[in-house]
């Protein structure tokens, strides 16, 4: 009977392990996900940087992982948003975005909050806030211009009873909805500004 032992140790370390979940604040409307009906669709080239702030306030460079993955989602909203021909990172696009995602918030809050949270193995909730920022320059062919900043956010809890959701709100599914939701308020008011052609609906 010795090996069983452990057992309530694992799990309550299961518990510890999928009993957070990740809510959005929808601080942007939430724009539809499927493709836009554009007069004309317009070839996109793109840079994009991103980083982090740390526990001491200064902001370091998005992981390789992280950058990756906030450029993956950047491509996706944009090949399925029905207004470009081609996305691309190497060549020259009629339309030209420049853009850096900034995730800050208060780490030492988050820290703090999440370590009470695990020492009483959940059954006081904590949380943290990843607050995006992203600010882009576009450019068109023809000389237009345009500087952008959007900030949304979304908060990851710590909590027992969450256990029930944890798998359908995990940070891995929410975060990328957020940013990609970002991206295409991006659009819509590039399109507004006239830097992309009208669109339909």
């Amino acid at each position: 009977m010795r090996h069983f032992r452990f057992f309530p140790l694992i799990l309550a370390l299961s518990a510890l392990a999928t009993s957070c979940a990740t809510f959005p604040s929808n601080k942007l409307t939430k724009l539809p996900a499927q493709p836009v009906q554009a007069s004309k669709k317009v070839s996109l080239s793109y840079q994009m940087a991103g980083s982090t702030e740390l526990l001491q306030g200064k902001p370091a460079d998005m992981s390789a992982k992280q950058k990756g993955n906030a450029e993956m989602t950047f491509l996706s909203a944009a090949q399925n948003s029905g207004r470009f021909s081609s996305v691309s990172a190497v060549e020259k696009g009629d339309v030209k975005v420049n853009f850096h995602l900034l995730n800050h918030g208060n780490a030492a809050l988050a820290m703090t909050s999440g370590f009470i949270s695990g020492y009483t193995l959940m059954i006081v909730p904590g949380f943290g806030t990843d607050q995006y920022k992203l600010t882009a320059s576009v450019r068109t062919s023809s000389g237009k211009s345009r500087n952008y900043e959007l900030n949304d956010s979304a908060t990851t809890v710590f909590w027992l009873p969450l256990i029930v959701v944890a798998p359908f709100k995990s940070p891995s599914t929410v975060i990328p909805k957020v940013h990609e939701n970002m991206y295409r308020t991006l659009f819509s008011r590039m399109e507004a500004d006239g830097l992309l052609p009208k669109s339909s609906n």
